[in-house]
């Protein structure tokens, strides 16, 4: 399996051989150690994908389709944001949301000189906003650019720039 994670992060299974100790790796390491040519045929697979994708979002940005209430995750907490059971603070913490998770909300809870509560979309929990409270110290930020899949459309060019100078550095390096 392979992820896009600032420059192009590849992880796969570890019966292939090709997590390196953190979990990432340029292309040039998985080619030699790439016997098969799957890392390239994956790379060409994700490329595909990824200008689908893109090419999606933009028709759908352009027809002016609601994408929805989205959020970003803004907090410079080294833990994210909690994901809460119901909107309290005090609520038990399910899991994290990392800095730079987009999500997609259905319900928002508001009250003057308090948190705002969202309400995930897919059910998963409530998160907060403390931006009412304390504008200095933003967790989240709402994204007013359409979103496709939890992507804006300049986030999906970058995919696909970033996935093809991958998939360029993959064919460079087997020249050599």
């Amino acid at each position: 399996f392979a992820f896009l994670h600032q420059k192009v992060c590849w992880t796969a299974t570890a019966e292939r051989g090709f997590i390196s100790p953190r979990g990432h790796a340029t292309a040039r390491h998985f080619f030699r150690i790439d016997l098969t040519g799957d890392v390239l045929k994956e790379a060409q697979l994700m490329l595909s994908y990824a200008r689908a994708e893109l090419e999606d979002a933009r028709e759908e940005a352009a027809r002016g389709v609601d994408s929805g209430l989205w959020y970003r995750v803004v907090t410079e907490s080294e833990d994210g944001i909690g994901l809460r059971e119901t909107p309290a603070l005090e609520a038990k913490r399910s899991e994290d949301l990392q800095k730079g998770s987009v999500f997609e909300v259905d319900k928002v809870i508001e009250a003057e000189g308090k948190p705002t509560f969202l309400r995930l979309k897919d059910g998963s929990g409530w998160v907060f906003d403390l931006s009412p409270v304390d504008p200095e110290t933003p967790t989240v930020e709402r994204l007013e650019e359409f979103v496709y899949k939890g992507k804006t459309v300049a986030e999906w060019e970058v995919q696909v720039e970033l996935l093809q100078s991958n998939l360029d550095e993959i064919r460079g390096a087997g020249k050599r």
